[in-house]
């Protein structure tokens, strides 16, 4: 759980990160070296014949151990590098960096939200279960995340409809109800099934139909959070208020499956707040939600217009194999994504 809440807690980037595996954090052989303990050239005299381990004398380089473990974790792996690699671009053309102080505050906000010590605990108890170093955690995801959300920050804007969308699903009238879920798993007849046999029954019975459904639901006897005007799904908001109290919905699919809604009542809208009054407030929230749900879009427009020639996965044109390769003798200059 406390992983779950540092995830919550980051924001729309880091929880994209997670969501989607994109920056699945890396391995330490394939993280990036940290400063001051550079990695060696990729040269005949460096990584290829570099020793890391003797067994009875006998040498194991490290172009051996690269090779084994390219084999085995490779083609995965290669995958998330270049979906960093994705973002480090086009932060670059953007004009977009991270700072390791942004890093490090990002990190100090999950740690006191999480109410440890310091992040060697938080190491310990959040980063150890999904085998990962505090190190990996702020390359391969804090870092890309703070740049995914700067670059959707620039695309989002925050109207006057909005806030007033958001101040009447905060304060106006809502919807108490109760549902049953049925997984597309079991099926449309499932649902109709299950349909008939609440039809014309009271709330009695329908409590004691979603206690049985093998979901968090059963334990509440199917009672969500009051259902708002602007909702996240409109399919059961309309159903909601187009209902009287005491009626069954019919069966309304979902993108988790069939849902059978039971309206209990109408909540009264909260006339003690003015919308002046939490003007700056729903603006914090309305940017954020947004920025949410700007990131994936965001990814998906980069990564639909990036050119990659993935040889190791085999997804590249025939041609591509006659291209020349970047010489990577040389050593790299800067991450352009990172201000360090």
């Amino acid at each position: 759980m406390m992983q779950g809440n540092a995830i919550r807690h980051s924001g729309a980037a880091l929880l994209w990160c997670f969501a989607f595996g994109l920056f699945t954090p890396l391995p330490p052989q394939f993280a990036q070296t940290p400063a001051g303990n550079p990695a060696p050239e990729n040269t005949a005299s460096g990584l290829g014949t570099e020793v890391v381990a003797l067994v009875n004398n006998v040498p194991i380089t490290r172009a051996e151990l690269a090779n084994e473990l390219i084999a085995r974790k490779g083609r995965q792996f290669l995958e998330l590098l270049i979906n960093r690699r994705i973002i480090e671009q086009a932060a670059a053309r953007a004009g977009v960096t991270a700072t390791d102080k942004e890093v490090e505050e990002e990190l100090a906000e999950i740690i006191r939200s999480l109410k440890l010590k310091n992040a060697a605990e938080f190491e310990r108890t959040v980063l150890k279960e999904r085998h990962t170093t505090l190190y990996e955690y702020k390359e391969d995801v804090l870092r890309p995340a703070i740049l995914m959300r700067k670059m959707a920050e620039k695309r989002v804007q925050v109207t006057e409809e909005d806030l007033r969308k958001a101040f009447e699903a905060n304060y106006g009238e809502k919807v108490q109800c109760r549902i049953i879920l049925i997984p597309k798993s079991d099926g449309l007849s499932v649902a109709l099934k299950i349909y008939e046999k609440l039809r014309g029954k009271g709330l009695e019975e329908f409590i004691r139909e979603a206690s049985q459904q093998p979901s968090h639901l059963a334990a509440t006897g199917g009672r969500i959070r009051p259902i708002n005007r602007h909702s996240a799904v409109p399919e059961l908001e309309r159903a909601a208020f187009s209902l009287r109290d005491g009626e069954i919905s019919e069966i309304i699919e979902v993108q988790e499956g069939y849902v059978i809604l039971y309206r209990e009542r109408l909540i009264p809208a909260d006339n003690t707040i003015r919308f002046e009054d939490v003007r700056e407030q729903l603006r914090k929230e309305v940017y954020k939600r947004k920025i949410e749900a700007e990131i994936p879009l965001l990814f998906n427009e980069l990564r639909a217009s990036a050119v990659i020639k993935d040889f190791l996965n085999n997804r590249f044109d025939v041609q591509d194999i006659a291209l020349p390769v970047p010489n990577r003798d040389k050593p790299s200059s800067a991450n352009p994504a990172s201000n360090r």
